[in-house]
């Protein structure tokens, strides 16, 4: 297996500082070069992992101030791999509990019956959930997946809460890739309402289809995430 970049490492091991209360809330955390010192590695290295913890939301970077820990931020969730949004918000110090809003077999309206290849009013499995981080609403999300992928998925609690977990462990599926869009949205009244939030707010719209090793669709997901807890992708130069 290949070592992580020492980057990362320090990131991890600071921001494990970080949520254990370790850094507390506006504490500064030593310069760079007392870093650099502490770990071994050069000012380069240390300025990566600080700048990855800054761009996150842990800490507040200012020339000639230093660097604290942040009061209060929410955290980001990175789209660099397919994960559940529960391991996006884990990797980010958040912790995430969901209330259930529907869970149920029922008919598949047209627009998903057309791309899970069955008959309009055929069945499938729909999981409705707000997602939150803490105590705070942070996104809404509305899952449709076909009845042959997982024909007991709404008679039986989820493993841990996940989704993803479940359809791996309990129904055999070999996630493979997902293909996401995302664009801004205004939250309807029933979105608002489970979010906390004014009618018309804006958020973040996000519709996944996901697929396993056959190329078959396994889940259709669409997301309405509030702007207080923001995607993060890191586009690497060529």
């Amino acid at each position: 297996m290949a070592r992580a970049p020492r980057y990362q490492m320090i990131y991890n091991d600071l921001l494990s500082r970080i949520t254990s209360g370790e850094l507390p809330k506006g504490a500064q955390l030593p310069s760079e070069a007392d870093v650099a010192r502490q770990y071994g590695v050069s000012r380069m290295t240390v300025r990566q992992a600080l700048d990855l913890l800054g761009t996150q939301g842990h800490v507040i970077r200012r020339q000639g101030v230093g660097t604290h820990v942040a009061d209060g931020a929410h955290p980001a969730r990175r789209l660099n791999r397919l994960r559940s949004f529960a391991e996006e918000i884990a990797d980010a110090g958040g912790e995430v509990t969901s209330r259930t809003v529907r869970e149920e077999t029922a008919p598949a309206p047209p627009d998903i019956a057309t791309a899970f290849g069955i008959t309009p009013g055929d069945h499938a499995n729909r999981l409705t959930r707000v997602r939150l981080v803490g105590d705070a609403p942070a996104a809404y999300q509305d899952a449709w997946i076909p009845y042959a992928v997982a024909p007991s998925l709404c008679r039986e609690p989820l493993l841990d809460g996940s989704l993803y977990r479940t359809l791996t462990d309990r129904f055999g599926v070999r996630i493979r890739y997902a293909d996401q869009t995302m664009t801004a949205s205004l939250l309807t009244e029933e979105q608002a309402a489970h979010l906390a939030a004014p009618p018309g707010s804006p958020a973040l719209e996000t519709r996944r289809t996901t697929y396993d090793s056959d190329g078959g669709i396994v889940e259709l997901t669409c997301s309405w995430t509030l702007p207080a807890f923001p995607f993060l992708l890191r586009i690497d130069a060529e």
